[in-house]
């Protein structure tokens, strides 16, 4: 191997940071980021990763409106149970599929390419569920969709975790599910525009808009740049180096923290390359990994389980369910909704370094654990009034908007959360995993739901009560905080002396140069005093 490709001999003078972590060596930023050219450049790029969770998002505002529309009904039959949550399911089903091979592609392509051919993926499919003539064409344009979804979700938070620059890093990847509530809110408002055409375009321009992001996200991630530790995990130094110089540091190659940041990302990943990290028996092995394991099964389940497969996808029977039957009215509330869930997500997004991830979550949990209890309660008692009480029918849209109070913390925390707490070996089949969670709870709720509702009505919400009430506890419990930390320094909180990551990785690599440098000094003595000896 090459110097030019050889971690050990790139490593530098470590004394030189000795007792550094990252936060010592990030230059204070004087002036708004966007004042940088190379910061603006950077995090304009990282578009093509930012805007994943609006398909997402739109989709579900998107079925929620055309289940008011006349004639989404007509033009499909009126779907309801098992019909609505095949339908519902499709992108699920995609997505599910996607899991057999995205995080492969991420360890062999790395992170940009993937987004590349998992948002053409989405636009293709966008195209043909708008053009859609019979329910099956609908559901394999959906089909189409979640395929590219499920890839695009697995790569686009890799990227900008391990692209962004240090400082940004909690922010933008907290920002990134602002997404979901932005493609929500967009949608929302359209079908709302929609209702008034008394043609099958009330539902297709809301199908065809679903792709115009992903045609966004495509074309810019052909110049967006690759994840420097991927680069470095495949020997690929000097391009992670200028990569970092370039867009960390507008192109100075000398500053202390492009050094710092290659110094760190070099001896971590040399560490994982000792450790073979990259297999999934590696889940298990460490005492590490089993905590890191059981934190994403926690989190990629309870961000489906905690009540918003209910808000998300099926609001209009919420609404039929306490005498809210007009569609008109539907629709606005569907609509005003979609706007108060942007406003509380950018909000918490905006504090989740004050927060910490821990504390978005924890905070969120209680919340929604809380507004279910009320919401049970409002709409048992409405029933027994036969629907006939409007205060509480009111109190239980307010529930609706209270949810959100607690769910966007929750979940602008969860995608940062699990991508940092995740070695960077494991950190594709993490997100696979991550994605693999969500969608199958998304998938059973999309069926279930509707059954459950239209069977025993508020009694559901118990369900969720009780799911939400151990969450609660175990968040409380068992979820460390991550805030303040460097992407490599943040293995430290999980491993200890199983596998040095971060800091503890520089000072190993410190002692052996050391080491190294002391034994070359021996033998130079010893062989002085040979030569000495035998003149």
């Amino acid at each position: 191997m090459s110097a030019a490709t050889d971690p050990k001999q790139d490593l530098g003078d470590l004394d030189e940071f000795d007792g550094f972590v990252l936060a010592d060596v990030t230059p204070k930023l004087e002036k708004w980021w966007f004042q940088y050219p190379h910061l603006l450049k950077l995090n304009l790029l990282l578009v093509c990763a930012f805007l994943a969770q609006f398909t997402c998002g739109f989709d579900g505002s998107m079925i929620n409106g055309m289940q008011s529309l006349p004639s989404w009904k007509a033009a499909f039959g009126n779907p309801t149970g098992a019909k609505l949550g095949t339908l519902v399911n499709a992108i699920n089903i995609g997505v599910l599929l996607s899991a057999l091979f995205s995080s492969q592609l991420c360890e062999i392509l790395g992170r940009k390419k993937p987004i590349t051919i998992g948002t053409a993926l989405i636009t293709i499919g966008s195209v043909l569920q708008g053009a859609a003539h019979s329910l099956g064409m609908f559901i394999a344009g959906r089909l189409i969709i979640g395929l590219g979804t499920g890839i695009v979700a697995v790569a686009a938070p890799q990227l900008m975790t391990e692209a962004a620059y240090p400082t940004h890093r909690g922010k933008i990847v907290s920002l990134y599910m602002t997404q979901w509530v932005v493609g929500y809110l967009i949608a929302a408002w359209t079908t709302f525009g929609t209702f008034k055409m008394d043609s099958s375009w009330s539902w297709r321009l809301p199908s065809l808009l679903q792709g115009v992001p992903s045609l966004l996200q495509l074309v810019i991630s052909i110049f967006a740049p690759e994840s420097p530790r991927w680069l470095v995990f495949k020997d690929r130094q000097e391009e992670a180096m200028n990569m970092l110089a370039k867009y960390h540091a507008g192109g100075d190659r000398n500053s202390r923290l492009i050094r710092f940041e290659m110094l760190e990302i070099q001896a971590t990943l040399e560490e994982e390359k000792k450790k073979n990290a990259i297999q999934w028996v590696e889940f298990i092995r460490t005492k590490g990994n089993r905590k890191r394991l059981w934190i994403l099964l926690f989190i990629g389940y309870a961000a489906q389980l905690s009540g918003l497969g209910l808000t998300g996808y099926y609001l209009s029977k919420i609404l039929d369910s306490v005498g809210i039957t007009d569609a008109r009215t539907q629709l606005l509330i569907n609509a005003i909704a979609a706007i108060w869930q942007l406003c509380c997500s950018v909000f918490f997004a905006m504090l989740i370094d004050r927060f910490g991830r821990r504390g978005s979550i924890t905070f969120g949990m209680t919340v929604m654990l809380l507004v279910f209890i009320i919401w049970t309660i409002c709409s048992a008692i409405n029933e027994q009034k036969n629907f006939t009480d409007h205060p509480l029918a009111l109190a239980v849209v307010a529930m609706i908007f209270l949810f959100q109070v607690g769910y966007q913390p929750f979940a602008i925390a969860t995608v940062p959360y699990v991508v940092e707490c995740s070695l960077f070996s494991l950190r594709s089949k993490t997100a696979m995993i991550f994605q693999f969670c969500g969608y199958t709870a998304s998938f059973f709720t999309g069926y279930v739901n509707p059954i459950a509702i239209d069977s025993i009505g508020w009694r559901y919400y118990i369900v969720a009560c009780v799911v939400l009430g151990l969450e609660c506890a175990f968040a409380w419990w068992y979820l460390p905080e991550t805030k303040g930390k460097g992407l490599e320094e943040i293995g430290e909180i999980f491993d200890g002396d199983e596998l040095l990551t971060g800091v503890q990785a520089i000072s190993k690599h410190r002692k052996e140069q050391h080491a190294a440098a002391n034994l070359r000094e021996r033998k130079t003595f010893v062989d002085h005093v040979e030569v000495s000896n035998n003149p």
